[in-house]
């Protein structure tokens, strides 16, 4: 199958812009704030023992040992990328109302183990392409873009995930780096704006610590939006015909 632009927007969006979109977006920003909180935590912790000055960095934290904080920020990570697996097998099913509950549970540790690991190859890849030369870079980011959307919506290995979506894609490269290209510069210039805005107006109310806190989670919701595109297009090529709940 051909990938079609327009309709990738159109029915990502459409996948998102529902109830569980919502439900979905809100876990990411609850998860957000806690891996934030926690990380600048252990950050500042590890400042204080450093000759920088831990008062001249104004991040939101909480004071607990080091070793709490570390293991909630890694915690909070890990559910981050869990809700990812949840998000995708919720936009791929087109689920609009409600979310099974096999998706939470299915395989989920080893889902979990192959998309982190998976992650950190594909990274790699595109890496080592992007050493080479700019396109070769491109193209691993195009060529396994999917990679993550087999490890959680057909329980693949990471080895396997890549290879299918190297399959999956191939002849439709140009499209699918279009789309990004889109999805991107869209998806960055709305929560840029919007994070400049509310922070300036959070940070003259409520002080510098929580307007870096708002910053850096402003940008969460539109990562489930990336999420839907990725659905909708990654279900276009397949050819697959989903039952909506529409």
């Amino acid at each position: 199958m051909s990938l079609n632009i327009g309709s990738a927007l159109t029915g990502g969006f459409r996948r998102v812009a529902n109830r569980n979109g919502a439900v979905l977006a809100l876990a990411y920003v609850l998860l957000g704030i806690v891996w934030q909180v926690a990380f600048y935590s252990a950050f500042v912790t590890w400042l204080q023992g450093t000759t920088v000055s831990a008062t001249d960095v104004a991040l939101p934290t909480v004071e607990v040992p080091i070793a709490i904080s570390a293991i909630v920020a890694v915690v909070a990570l890990l559910l981050l990328q869990v809700a990812a697996i949840v998000s995708l097998r919720t936009f791929v099913g087109d689920h609009a109302r409600s979310i099974p509950s096999e998706y939470y549970t299915r395989n989920i540790g080893i889902v979990l183990v192959n998309a982190v690991v998976g992650s950190f190859v594909y990274g790699l890849l595109v890496f080592l392409g992007s050493l080479l030369l700019i396109i070769p870079g491109i193209i691993a980011y195009v060529a396994f873009l999917f990679m993550l959307v087999y490890i959680a919506v057909e329980d693949e290995n990471f080895i396997a995930a890549l290879r299918d979506s190297w399959t999956l894609t191939r002849g439709n490269w140009l499209p699918l780096f279009g789309l990004l290209l889109i999805i991107f510069v869209g998806l960055s210039l709305i929560p840029t704006i919007l994070s400049v805005i509310v922070s300036f107006i959070v940070g003259a109310l409520a002080g510098p610590a929580i307007s870096t806190l708002v910053a850096g989670v402003i940008t969460l919701p539109f990562s489930v939006f990336v999420l839907g595109f990725l659905a909708e297009a990654f279900v276009q090529l397949r050819g697959d015909d989903t039952t909506s709940e529409w």
